[in-house]
């Protein structure tokens, strides 16, 4: 029978007589909560190190905590194929980061530092460069709005 068991979740040796006594070498900042793939099974691995032999862990148990893991892997790869998928979308249109103005009012400053207010008909690309047309025809770079309010 083992002297101590040793617990890897909180980095803390129980002995026998139930002393607790901290065997952590360092401290750790980061917070539970924020445990990724890695930490996650080299936390399960201790784990399964140190069972208790006289009542190891059940086969429901060790599936329930590697399904966890699985989900964690799986979780973060979507996350970073999203933000592929959305940088990719956003180099591809920048018309798109500008879809929600059509039908709101804008206020400009146009070529001769005159302000001009207008309701946004369209949205589109003129060459690099990104442009709307206001309800009387006009069309304006984005880089000139200086205010926008609902219509």
């Amino acid at each position: 029978m083992a002297d101590s068991v040793i617990n890897p979740l909180n980095n803390y040796s129980t002995s026998p007589a139930g002393n607790s006594v901290n065997t952590s070498k360092s401290e750790d900042n980061s917070s539970a909560s924020s445990i990724d793939e890695e930490g996650f099974l080299n936390l399960f691995i201790e784990g399964l190190k140190n069972q208790d032999p006289m009542s190891p862990m059940s086969n429901t148990e060790m599936m329930g905590q590697l399904t966890q893991l699985t989900e964690i892997q799986n979780t973060m790869n979507m996350k970073k194929i999203l933000e592929q998928l959305a940088s990719s979308i956003q180099s591809q249109n920048p018309i798109g980061q500008f879809l929600d103005l059509m039908g709101k009012t804008v206020k400009i400053n146009d070529e001769n530092n005159k302000l001009i207010e207008g309701q946004v008909l369209s949205v589109g690309k003129d060459g690099d460069q990104v442009v709307f047309e206001l309800m009387n025809g006009d069309t304006y770079n984005v880089n000139q709005i200086v205010g926008v309010t609902e219509a």
